[in-house]
């Protein structure tokens, strides 16, 4: 394998969003086992992978200071949900009690946003990793500070990783979220163009049930991408890069507004212009615009240096010389290229 090749490999697998996260793991994992290796302490191992699991399921996509947050607020629960189990499982029905309640607890604290519920979800699992860990010593109640000591320090390791992480690639989410949006928004334009088929014999309905369907995808995408680059944002002005991948973001909405506008008989149009080329070039331009979007989702040009601000001009100009202005300025006019053939 050539050099070029293994560079270009790397640059597809940092472009993938469950990447980092295995990175993370790994490492978090990795450490852990050479702590206990090199204190001749391997009975510590297990605990502390479960506290790594079960930190690593409560994370959440934030800056590295809502994820320090997040993390305070996750230690806390482990702590209070270890210690309770290790306390009350000698007596069971005060157990059963107490977790119902907390379960109930903890499913309303969900309610709060996909931060909290995500840590409501790790705190239940924590608590069945403690349940296990004491029925295994019988329902002995010897130390009992030890095991969730354990659990709640594999939990803070991970999660101090974490932090270091987002703190060094803060800006690596939002690429993905936006080269997820283009790809699907690259399908979208794609499907519309079948619509424009000169065909008399066909079927319309059927298209417009997958444009429906992509265009929920399209819109989570949209959702996803806004969320992720709000929380880099917050109260304070956005500095250089989150300004062009706010940009990017206007533009992709933009497009979507205009493409996916369906107000026209597409049967009357193949009816009209059966024998011209209007319908073919319409056609063309939307796979053209959907082969765009999507070259610019791929993982390789994510993970470059320029990623997709910086690649995005020079991609979507060999398209439409229009698409320059599209990106530099990010107006209403810049998506009029879509009016005439994304209605």
């Amino acid at each position: 394998m050539s050099s070029s090749s293994f560079r270009h490999s790397l640059r597809r697998l940092w472009g993938q969003d469950k990447f980092s996260y295995a990175i993370r793991v790994t490492i978090a994992l990795t450490g852990s086992m050479a702590w206990c290796w090199y204190q001749n302490e391997m009975s510590l191992l297990i605990p502390l992978f479960l506290g790594i699991i079960a930190s690593a399921l409560a994370e959440t996509d934030d800056g590295w200071q809502g994820r320090l947050s997040a993390l305070l607020v996750t230690l806390g629960c482990f702590a209070i949900a270890a210690l309770s189990v290790e306390l009350l499982f000698p007596y069971p029905w005060i157990f059963a009690i107490a977790l119902a309640l907390a379960a109930f607890s903890l499913t309303m604290l969900g309610a709060l946003g996909e931060r909290y519920g995500a840590i409501a979800s790790a705190t239940l699992i924590l608590s069945v990793y403690t349940m296990i860990g004491v029925d295994q010593r019988g329902g002995e109640v010897s130390d009992f500070w030890h095991e969730p000591l354990l659990l709640v320090t594999g939990a803070a390791w991970y999660g101090l990783l974490s932090v270091l992480w987002q703190a060094l690639f803060s800006n690596q989410p939002v690429q993905q979220s936006l080269a997820r949006l283009f790809y699907e928004l690259g399908s979208y334009l794609k499907l519309k163009a079948s619509l424009f088929e000169p065909v008399r014999t066909l079927d319309v309905e059927a298209t417009r049930l997958e444009l429906a369907k992509q265009n929920g995808k399209v819109v989570a995408a949209l959702n996803a991408a806004k969320e992720i680059i709000l929380h880099r944002v917050g109260n304070s002005q956005p500095n250089s890069k989150v300004s062009r991948y706010l940009k990017l973001y206007f533009l992709a909405q933009d497009i979507h507004e205009r493409v996916s506008a369906s107000h026209y008989p597409y049967n009357g149009l193949t009816e009209a212009f059966f024998h011209s080329d209007v319908m073919f070039r319409c056609q063309r331009l939307l796979r053209k615009q959907g082969s765009s979007c999507q070259e610019l989702a791929r993982p390789s040009a994510c993970a470059s240096r320029s990623c997709l601000p910086a690649a995005t001009p020079r991609r979507l100009k060999t398209s439409t010389p229009r698409w320059s202005t599209c990106v530099s300025r990010t107006t209403r006019p810049g998506a009029a290229c879509f009016a005439r053939c994304g209605r």
